[in-house]
This record gives C-alpha cells, structure tokens and sequence, in this order.
C-alpha cells in the first residue's frame, strides 16, 4: 500500500481527530474510506458528464416496453 501526504488547515485535521478519537475510530481507515468514496461519487460524475454529451437516438415508449417485457 502506497503512501499520500495531504496538506489540510489545522483546524480540519483537528476536527477530523476529535472525530476519530471521540468514537474510537481509525483515522487512517477514515481517511481511505472518504477518499474512495469521493472518488467514485467524481468517476459517476465524469461517466454521466461524458454519456450526455453523445448523441443518441431516442427510443418510443413502445418498445422500451417490448424491450423490458412489459407490452402486450
């Protein structure tokens, strides 16, 4: 496992370990938790961004119903 230095103002780092301390949590853990969830919330983002800006053709509500098995 690789190593990241961060520089964050004081009193978020402070914040972050009264957090940690106050209910017996790993800092560290929390820290890579955050950072992967940040991290997909951005990859989402940037897939949805991407996907819209490409044209498409839209598709008549009947056959989206055919297509999922909901037509007649």
């Amino acid at each position: 496992m690789k190593s990241v230095s961060v520089r964050i103002d004081d009193d978020i780092k402070a914040r972050w370990e009264r957090l940690s301390d106050e209910h017996g949590l790993n800092a560290s853990h929390l820290m890579r938790q955050a950072i992967v969830e940040k991290l997909e919330e951005l990859e989402d983002f940037y897939t949805v961004r991407q996907r819209r800006s490409e044209p498409f053709d839209p598709i008549p509500d009947e056959d989206v119903w055919k297509r999922v098995g909901l037509a007649d």
